[in-house]
């Protein structure tokens, strides 16, 4: 028992011993060591961080957050932060500041399009919020990149000259930074060449119709070869200005012209379909080929005899064909619903007048096809007798489901104007559609341009009419990003032969946006007989102007 017990001093006084030899090596530091230790019973507080300790140690001083107001814009020497002390801050007690740095991309902005304003912090924080000069762009957006993206258009949104694009990041403690950056914006006016005008230069040969694929648009038209003239299709790229590749030849057409084809739909990056009228044993049969530009031409079909076609729309696996078909002296309009993989016609509707013309010598023809919000719509032209049992033609408009299915009939009661046909027609971005063509009284012969806008329904709505002072007709229309309807055509000069004619309007009413007026070199007619519209508002007009004594094909690519 002793020998237990005199080991047991020995131990003691070895601790002893320990402990003063600590006490010498860590003077006042021991105290916070054994702090240290007792914080990892879980109820102490010796683990707090720095951040935690100002934390409990402070009553205030976090920035208020009015630093977004309009009078805390920086110099834009730089990024900059608003440091003022709050619950947050480093090891010192001190507010970690924000530091902050805008990105606008494109800087300058010359034209219609997004505007990307990116936003770079020096550390974390909760929220942003963006100015235009004193005019808030979006408060309170999640970081994220970019920020907030913005539309530069053609009107006064935001509009040329120089904008202060300021960001006023916030942290999550009260922090707060900011910092601007220039954006110019000079966009170019409405109806001025992106690119130099395209032409086709060479043995007779035009453009009729305008379809967009890929970067740039597919058109359709004619070209004189040594055996006859061709219907012929073309890509055209949107960033040059320039044909790719050669001229498709399709075969012989015997019907050219703005309302009457060849006719282009898209059908993906690097394909189309082109629909036109063919000579056939002294009378005619439309014809529809499946082209990819770069590749082989792919087959021809026909279809029925003493047909015409005039339009062309794409509709997944079926194609629409609409034009006429030959009824004695007289044409009735019809509508063909073509597989897209085999040229087999799936569906045959006609339209006639039925009992009211019991000899069946009054003409109906389609001119223009579209798909609207799931609707086929056609449009075209027929003739009835007016209130005064005289022969008018008037405009007609047929609305079918995708399977072919009747869904309604408008012919126009010529409410304005004596005569009036359908030559074209667009959907509208906010539901409905819209139709150009022409409209005359029957004591003249000189046409107007008449734009009619349908509800979703096919509910006619207000028409619009351009007062010119010679003969006129719109051959294509479209709508752009904006709203703006385009419509494309030709225009009689009062000494001169019809220029082509491209013009933009906001709606029924008001001034043209802007004017295009393109007369060729030769003495002829001229004409913009197709129109493309890109996701950006940029025109595409397309057409046939006389050099010398024949026409030749032109393309333009026009700004918003």
């Amino acid at each position: 028992m002793l020998r237990w017990a005199m080991r047991d001093l020995v131990h003691v006084a070895a601790a002893l011993v320990f402990l003063a030899v600590l006490v010498v090596a860590c003077g006042p530091d021991l105290a916070a060591i054994l702090d240290v230790g007792a914080g990892y019973g879980g109820s102490g507080t010796g683990l707090e961080t720095g951040a935690d300790a100002s934390s409990s140690s402070s009553d205030g001083g976090a920035s208020d957050g009015d630093s977004a107001g309009p009078s805390s814009a920086s110099s834009g020497d730089g990024p900059s932060s608003d440091s003022e002390p709050s619950s947050g801050g480093g090891d010192d007690g001190k507010a970690v500041p924000v530091e902050v740095e805008v990105f606008v991309s494109p800087s300058p902005a010359t034209a219609v399009g997004e505007v990307q304003v990116s936003v770079w912090t020096s550390r974390p924080v909760a929220s942003i919020d963006l100015y235009d000069g004193d005019a808030p762009l979006v408060l309170g957006a999640a970081p994220a990149n970019p920020v907030h993206v913005f539309e530069v258009t053609s009107d006064d949104a935001p509009g040329d000259g120089t904008h202060t694009i300021r960001a006023v990041a916030h942290a999550a403690d009260g922090v707060s930074g900011q910092d601007v950056e220039d954006l110019v914006i000079d966009v170019q006016p409405g109806g001025t060449d992106v690119w130099p005008p395209y032409v086709k230069a060479g043995p007779i040969n035009g453009f009729t119709s305008a379809a967009l694929l890929g970067n740039g648009i597919g058109v359709a038209g004619f070209f004189e070869t040594n055996q006859a003239l061709e219907a012929v299709a073309v890509r055209i790229d949107g960033g040059k200005g320039q044909a790719e590749g050669t001229p498709v030849l399709l075969g012989p057409v015997a019907a050219t012209g703005g309302g009457r084809g060849p006719a282009i739909a898209g059908a993906g990056d690097n394909a189309a379909f082109v629909a036109w009228t063919r000579p056939d044993n002294g009378s005619t049969r439309w014809a529809v080929s499946r082209v990819v530009f770069g590749g082989a031409k792919g087959p021809t079909w026909s279809g029925p005899p003493k047909t015409s076609a005039h339009a062309i729309a794409v509709a997944g696996e079926v194609l629409l064909v609409v034009g006429a078909v030959e009824a004695g002296t007289a044409h009735d309009l019809r509508v063909w619903w073509v597989s897209a993989a085999s040229g087999e016609v799936l569906l045959e509707q006609p339209f006639a007048a039925g009992d009211e013309d019991p000899l069946n010598k009054w003409d109906e023809v389609a001119r223009g096809v579209a798909i609207v919000a799931g609707e086929v719509v056609v449009v075209g032209e027929r003739v009835i007798k007016n209130e005064d049992f005289q022969l008018v033609r008037r405009t007609v408009v047929l609305r079918y489901s995708l399977d072919g299915s009747p869904l309604g009939e408008w012919t126009s009661p010529g409410e304005l104007m004596d005569e009036d046909a359908g030559m074209a027609v667009a959907p509208l971005r906010g539901g409905g559609f819209i139709v150009t063509g022409w409209g005359r009284n029957l004591v003249s012969a000189k046409r107007l341009v008449l734009t009619r806008w349908f509800t979703a329904t096919g509910e006619a709505g207000p028409v619009r009419i351009e007062p010119t002072t010679t003969d006129a007709v719109g051959f294509a229309v479209g709508e752009d990003r904006e709203g703006k309807i385009i419509v494309a055509g030709a225009v009689q000069q009062p000494l001169t032969d019809a220029d082509a004619w491209i013009f933009a309007v906001s709606g029924p009413l008001g001034e043209h946006a802007w004017d295009v007026i393109r007369n060729g070199p030769g003495q002829g007619p001229d004409e913009t007989a197709g129109l493309a519209v890109d996701a950006w508002g940029y025109v595409y007009g397309v057409g046939s102007e006389f050099d010398a004594l024949q026409p030749r094909a032109f393309a333009l690519r026009l700004y918003p």
